[in-house]
């Protein structure tokens, strides 16, 4: 198998194939838990919308949501993710433009200093992972593939994240689905940042691998999604933007509240136009003083947490 092709199936695999595997999931499966995934209704006026949190990665168990949470979502009239990740091609495009050096130009192998590269050797060694076509990742990408291994090590894939399922649920009901970015915009959050901090970003990622830090914070939100508790998510948002390295910064400064101020224009955009949505992004996104919750509110709509 070529690197090329193998670059693929792993863009594949973290973010496109989603859907079939929830097919397999049946409403015997689900927690009784009835208020899984933070929700706040939105309103200002006769315009209404919902909020709602989402993870990323998941387990069979977690769907289908509850019926309160159902039925607000057969309510509204589309869909608006963070990025629609059903579309292969359109994934594998962005990956090759955005997160791969292109063939023949050094990789990764030659770019980094010795030590890091042997620690990145052993972790994907840990993991089976050829090194050779990680390699030609960016940093940033390589980052995140590591996270996404070392999710699924802990039980937690991304085809069966709550975007994965909320697309399901869509095309049943023949809801449209929005995007509030798209795939291409959040590989050029990443791809824009200057080598340096794609560094850190990666070193911040491996350290989280080696120690389980990456398992430990992963299963503090996914507790916090499965029982709605905002106030477990608010602790851990203080945590991280305590540190202050430049990997953490960068996660916390651009890749989580950099992102809010178009999102709340979008969302308002949207709303102004009669119809009724249901807004679902990471439940980090919705929480704290630059939360999108709080900045709603200081737009004057009202929020109602559900």
């Amino acid at each position: 198998m070529s690197d090329s092709s193998l670059i693929n199936r792993l863009t594949v695999a973290f973010l496109c194939c989603v859907l079939a595997s929830l097919t397999l999931t049946s409403d015997s499966a689900a927690q009784t838990n009835d208020r899984r995934g933070l929700l706040w209704e939105v309103r200002k006026g006769k315009q209404v919308a919902w909020l709602l949190g989402t993870i990323h990665v998941g387990r069979p168990e977690f769907y289908p949501l509850p019926a309160s949470r159902l039925a607000l979502l057969k309510r509204a009239d589309a869909i608006v993710l963070e990025a629609d990740i059903s579309d292969t091609p359109r994934a594998i495009s962005a990956t090759q433009k955005y997160a791969l050096y292109p063939e023949g130009a050094p990789g990764l192998d030659t770019r980094l200093t010795p030590e890091l590269r042997q620690r990145i050797e052993a972790v994907l060694a840990r993991n089976q992972l050829d090194p050779v076509p990680m390699m030609r990742m960016k940093p940033w990408m390589l980052a995140n593939v590591l996270a996404l291994f070392e999710a699924a090590q802990a039980g937690y894939m991304p085809a069966l994240s709550v975007e994965a399922y909320l697309l399901r649920v869509a095309k049943a009901d023949n809801k449209q689905v929005f995007e509030f970015e798209g795939i291409e915009q959040q590989f050029e959050l990443f791809e824009q940042a200057p080598w340096a901090t794609q560094v850190a970003f990666l070193e911040e990622a491996l350290k989280a691998v080696e120690t389980r830090g990456a398992r430990r914070e992963l299963n503090r939100i996914v507790q916090a999604w499965e029982t709605a508790d905002r106030i477990s998510l608010e602790r851990l948002l203080v945590e991280m933007r305590a540190q202050s390295s430049t990997g953490s910064r960068f996660t916390i400064d651009t890749i989580l509240l950099g992102r809010h101020p178009k999102m709340v224009r979008k969302i308002e955009t949207m709303m102004a136009d009669g119809k009724s949505y249901m807004f679902a992004v990471g439940a980090l996104h919705l929480i704290g003083p630059q939360g999108l919750v709080e900045l709603l509110r200081a737009r004057g709509y009202t929020l109602t947490e559900q």
